[in-house]
């Protein structure tokens, strides 16, 4: 049974039947009630999921229950509020979705997730990173040696969910300088991905 699209949640372009047709992969939409009754059968023919994430109580017994996957895995937020949504980002779901997301997006995080890569909704970074700063009291101590100031600076613009040329902007510098920075951050954090760059770097307290 796939989720329908609501009307007042806005998650219309979160539908089974239309994402399955147009990726050509067997994605299954679910709440959390709806995944933990899928049968071994039904996983093992599901090519994506997403989960819908709309409550505390689809929050709560998510993080209750789950146990990882062998499918890829996206969760749809619907509440910023931190009180679970940090929680949700230390699961390490391959995808984190946003309730509001165009039909486009939702396509570009399947496929980006689909070729090895965690991805994070743009705007929900922004909320994210927001979020952290203003109920963080005090950041963890940042390894000394790791990054150069600069590396830190575009690491926090990363967080931000800015691409290289808003970074740039940013910054004053020039797009390939952006660029030669992020490939040296992501090698000295041992990560693949801008994506699991920021969330490292949110896990560790060191933005």
């Amino acid at each position: 049974m796939s989720m329908a699209p609501t009307t007042n949640g806005q998650a219309y372009h979160f539908n089974s039947s239309t994402l399955t047709q147009i990726t050509n992969l067997a994605t299954y939409v679910k709440t959390p009630v709806e995944l933990f009754h899928m049968t071994e059968e039904e996983l093992t023919k599901a090519d994506f999921l997403i989960v819908m994430i709309k409550d505390h109580k689809d929050s709560e017994q998510l993080i209750k229950e789950y146990n990882p996957l062998p499918t890829p895995v996206a969760i749809v937020i619907f509440d910023i509020d931190m009180a679970h949504v940090t929680r949700l980002f230390e699961m390490e779901f391959d995808g984190y979705f946003y309730h509001s997301m165009l039909e486009k997006d939702i396509i570009s995080g399947i496929e980006f997730i689909k070729s090895g890569y965690t991805y994070v909704y743009p705007e929900l970074a922004k909320l994210l990173h927001e979020e952290y700063v203003r109920i963080a009291n005090t950041l963890q101590a940042r390894p000394e040696g790791l990054l150069t100031d600069r590396e830190w600076d575009i690491l926090i613009e990363i967080a931000k969910g800015n691409n290289n040329d808003r970074i740039a902007l940013n910054l004053e510098i020039s797009d390939k300088t952006v660029k030669n920075h992020v490939t040296t951050i992501l090698r000295k954090l041992d990560v693949n991905d801008r994506t699991n760059a920021m969330l490292l770097a949110f896990r560790k307290g060191w933005i």
